[in-house]
């Protein structure tokens, strides 16, 4: 059956707040960051799920563009330092991607709080949950602001994976729709 016929007079209508959904990649990171305490005494290692990453240039280097909040700590400790690392969660670590983004790491520390190991990046000062599938160590091209939304263009520097790490991938829709990956086609 052509596609065409299969979706024939199927379609209905998405409020205009939920359009996103249809083009959301959906593959959520884990965007990791370094910044100070509050006191400035020592440095903060934090973390934030995003669900809106996406590459934008490969050559000579891959670069990434990243929707982040901009109240956010990750946002403002990438300001500040100019540095993080993109991480892909596995989707077993569903669990964890919940409790990080239900607290804030202006309040906490999110490594000790929610008591989670990590790898230490290889060129920049950043910690990364252990348990994930890739990472990317980036630095800052630039930062685009609209509205509460800022949009993070970053080069990476290097990245490490295990093989085929797309077929573990957590991918997020909202907060009732996670998926992983299904057969490849």
């Amino acid at each position: 059956m052509a596609a065409s016929s299969l979706f024939h007079e199927k379609y209905e209508e998405i409020p205009a707040d939920k359009a996103y959904s249809l083009q959301n990649p959906g593959g959520l990171v884990l965007l990791c960051t370094r910044g100070p305490t509050p006191n400035n005494s020592a440095p903060r290692y934090d973390f934030a799920p995003l669900a809106w990453c996406t590459p934008y240039e490969y050559a000579p280097v891959s670069k990434l563009l990243l929707v982040c909040d901009t109240s956010h700590k990750t946002f403002r400790d990438i300001q500040e330092n100019g540095q993080f690392a993109v991480a892909l969660p596995s989707f077993e670590m569903r669990g964890l991607i919940e409790r990080a983004g239900s607290v804030s790491g202006f309040d906490v520390d999110k490594f000790e709080h929610l008591k989670v190991p990590y790898l230490s990046a290889q060129s920049i000062d950043i910690r990364i949950p252990k348990g994930i599938v890739a990472w990317m160590e980036c630095s800052l091209e630039r930062i685009v602001t609209e509205g509460t939304s800022g949009i993070v263009l970053g080069a990476v520097i290097k990245a490490f994976g295990v093989p085929e790490s797309w077929k573990f991938r957590l991918h997020y829709l909202d907060d009732t729709t996670w998926y992983k990956p299904g057969e490849r086609l």
